[in-house]
């Protein structure tokens, strides 16, 4: 896949096109953790030279996702069960806050943005393939997203994006390794979008507890030593 820079006005830079593909990647786990992102396979693979590439993985270091070691070269972050536990107890203190703080900030097209999620959720269940996999958890972020942006709070929203960016990668990984061909804890959404829609902040919150405690639960051993 060449990507060719320009200089058209509102068009990215190469090495911000080169990031988001990186990110997908590793995200999705076709960069699987631990992997070394090999600058010469990679530069060929984009058709990119070396500074994009490099300008890519630092800013993907400072968001978590990739490691540098010097003299090593570059890899997608590697994750233990610690990383995994400390993830979702921050998901614990700070998602119910943003569901509560969405009672009483969201708006209409918010909503309707969000009871569009749920009907994408709702058509790729039906049909549940190894191949949905990715799609399924990146409707999951875009709902938590989607319920960050109901708060209107800059900081929050890109907490929550980072989160799941790295809960992503968490949830396929474990996901393809397991023997289970259902994924039931997204199942509390529309639950915890009536919630909020109604206002109920003490209902949004106790919804959103328990969805993440699903989600934790799936991937509770993980790394487990």
């Amino acid at each position: 896949m060449a990507l060719a820079p320009t200089k058209e006005p509102g068009t990215k830079k190469l090495s911000l096109q080169i990031y988001e593909l990186l990110k997908k990647d590793i995200v999705e786990c076709r960069l699987e953790p631990g992997q070394l992102l090999e600058e010469a396979s990679i530069s060929e693979r984009y058709e990119i030279g070396r500074t994009p590439f490099r300008e890519a993985c630092q800013r993907l270091e400072a968001e978590g996702l990739v490691e540098i070691v010097p003299h090593r070269g570059a890899f997608a972050a590697s994750f233990s069960y610690e990383d995994i536990s400390d993830l979702f107890e921050l998901r614990m203190i700070v998602e119910p806050a943003v569901a509560e703080l969405a009672c009483q900030r969201s708006s209409g097209s918010g909503l309707e943005e969000l009871d569009e999620n749920i009907k994408e959720w709702e058509r790729m269940t039906k049909a549940i393939v190894p191949a949905l996999v990715p799609q399924i958890n990146w409707n999951s972020k875009n709902f938590h997203l989607g319920v960050a942006r109901l708060t209107r709070n800059k900081q929050l929203i890109d907490t929550i994006e980072r989160i799941h960016d790295r809960l992503m990668r968490i949830i396929i990984f474990a996901t393809r390794r397991s023997l289970q061909t259902t994924y039931a804890f997204n199942i509390l959404h529309p639950e915890i979008l009536d919630a909020i829609r109604r206002g109920n902040t003490v209902g949004a919150r106790d919804l959103m507890t328990k969805d993440i405690e699903r989600a934790w639960e799936w991937v509770r051993d993980y790394g487990r030593k």
